[in-house]
C-alpha cells in the first residue's frame, strides 16, 4: 500500500493513496469502485501526478467510524456498525474483490449518522503489502470504543471470548454470534449466579465483578432527554434520540461524555494472546458431547485465482495445484487458449506460504511481469499478478 492520508475539511473528507512505483491499479475492482456498483464502498477517482498515480475519494455529510465511536456508544450502536462490517467483508468476497485491500481502519470507515448506514475505503491495487486482517480488526475494536454507562456489559465479554475459542477465525460463526447479541435484550439469568469467573479465574470476571467495575466516569444529573429541540439547527428531537434527525449532530452535551472510556482490557482481564486455554460457558454443554472448537470447521477457505479474461474464480485447494490445458491432468484446464503448454506451471501451498513454479513451458510464466526461472519456485503473495504465455491470472489469499 502506498502513502495513504485522510484530510478533513470543515464536514468533508478527504482520503488519498499515492502509489508507490511496484503498485498498480487494479482496473477491474476499480471500475467496480469508481462506478458506485458496490454502495458499501466508497467512490473514487484516479488522478496522475509527477510521481505517479493517486487514488482519492471524497466523503461529505459522514463522520469516521473514529469520531463516531469516541462519544458514547450504546450496545445496539456498536454491534450493528459491526453486523454491518461483515456484510461489507462478505460482499467484497461475493463479488471477487480482494478483502485484503478493504481498508479494516476506523479512520477509513465512515458512517451517516441520520441513517447509521457504514460505508468503507477499498484501495484497488496490486501488491498490497500492508493487509488489513479481518479477524484482527474486528478483535481490536471494542478497544477503540467509549461505550454507554448504565447498560450491563456482559456482551462485551463474549464478543472478546469468542476470538479465544474459534481459532481459525470465521466469518460465519462470528455473524451468528453477532445476530445472537443483538437479539439479546435482556440478560440470560437461567444460569445461577456464583462469584467465580464465567471463563476461568485469569480469563474472565463474573456478571456481577464486571457490573460492579463498570461505572463509567462520575454520575451526572442531566440527561439527554431533557432536551426538546437540537441545539445545533433547532429541529425538534425525537423520544430517547441521541442525534439530530435532520442535522446529524450529537443531542447531549460534550462534558457528559467525559472520563466515560471503557478499559475493556483491564475490566475483563482480556490479553492479546489468543492461545490460552478457555472454560466453555453454559451454552456449550446443552446437549450431549460437545466438540471443540467446532464451529471452526464451517468455513475452510483456500487461495484462489482470477483469470482476468472471464473474471473466473479458481479455487487452489490441493497442496499441488496444477494449470494447463492438458484436461486429463490439470487441475485447472485453460480452455481457448493454445499458447499455454499442457503441463505449464503448479501453486505450491507449503506451511501458510505459496509459491509459483513453471514446468519448462513454451512460452514461460511470469510473476508481475517478469519472467520466472523453469524449475524454480517463486514466492506469491495476495494481489499477485500470475501470467501462463499470455493468460492473465490475479493470486488472492
Amino acid at each position: 500500500m502506498g502513502i495513504t492520508t485522510v484530510k478533513q475539511r470543515r464536514k468533508k473528507y478527504i482520503v488519498e493513496n499515492k502509489l508507490t512505483p511496484s503498485e498498480s491499479v487494479n482496473e477491474r475492482e476499480f471500475k467496480v469502485i469508481a462506478g458506485g456498483m458496490l454502495e458499501s464502498l466508497i467512490p473514487m477517482k484516479m488522478e496522475k501526478s509527477r510521481k505517479g498515480f493517486v487514488l482519492k475519494s471524497k466523503i461529505a455529510g459522514m463522520d469516521s467510524l473514529q469520531s463516531y465511536f469516541s462519544e458514547a456508544v450504546s450496545k445496539d450502536m456498536f454491534l450493528d456498525v459491526v453486523s454491518q462490517l461483515i456484510a461489507i467483508v462478505k460482499e467484497c468476497e461475493r463479488n471477487l474483490m480482494n478483502v485484503n485491500n478493504l481498508m479494516l481502519d476506523d479512520e477509513y470507515i465512515f458512517l451517516d449518522r441520520k441513517t447509521q448506514i457504514v460505508k468503507c475505503v477499498f484501495w484497488p491495487v496490486f501488491k498490497n503489502e500492508h493487509v488489513f486482517e479481518v479477524a484482527r480488526f474486528f478483535h481490536d475494536l471494542p478497544f477503540r470504543v467509549v461505550f454507554t454507562k448504565n447498560e450491563n456489559h456482559d456482551y462485551i465479554t463474549r464478543y472478546l471470548q469468542y476470538f479465544k475459542s474459534h481459532s481459525p477465525f470465521s466469518l460465519k460463526s462470528f455473524e451468528k454470534l453477532i445476530h445472537e447479541l443483538l437479539d439479546q435484550k435482556v440478560t440470560n439469568h437461567s444460569q445461577p449466579h456464583t462469584d467465580s469467573t464465567q471463563f476461568g479465574d485469569r480469563q474472565g470476571l463474573s456478571n456481577e465483578t464486571i457490573r460492579n467495575v463498570v461505572t463509567i466516569g462520575s454520575q451526572t444529573n442531566s440527561s439527554p432527554n431533557q432536551q426538546t429541540q437540537c441545539p445545533q439547527c433547532g429541529h425538534e428531537k425525537l423520544p430517547n434520540a441521541k442525534y439530530c434527525v435532520s442535522c446529524g449532530s450529537p443531542l447531549y452535551e460534550v462534558e457528559e461524555m467525559q472520563n466515560q472510556v471503557l478499559d475493556i482490557s483491564e475490566v475483563l482481564g482480556i490479553k492479546d494472546d489468543l492461545a490460552e486455554t478457555t472454560i466453555l460457558s453454559e451454552e456449550d454443554f446443552d446437549n450431549g458431547t460437545t466438540v471443540l472448537g467446532a464451529d471452526s470447521f464451517e468455513e475452510t477457505t483456500f487461495p484462489y485465482l482470477i483469470r482476468e479474461r472471464t473474471e473466473e474464480k479458481i479455487t487452489v485447494d490441493k497442496p499441488f495445484f496444477r494449470i494447463g490445458k492438458e484436461k486429463s491432468f490439470c487441475d485447472y484446464f485453460v480452455a481457448n487458449n493454445n499458447a499455454v503448454s499442457r503441463s505449464h506451471a503448479d501453486i505450491i501451498t507449503r506451511e501458510g506460504r505459496y509459491y509459483i513454479i513453471d514446468h519448462n513451458s513454451t512460452n514461460k510464466t511470469y510473476v508481475d511481469n517478469r519472467v520466472i526461472p523453469v524449475q524454480q519456485e517463486v514466492e506469491i503473495f495476495s494481489g499477485t499478478k500470475v501470467t501462463l504465455a499470455n493468460e492473465e491470472f490475479v493470486f488472492y489469499i
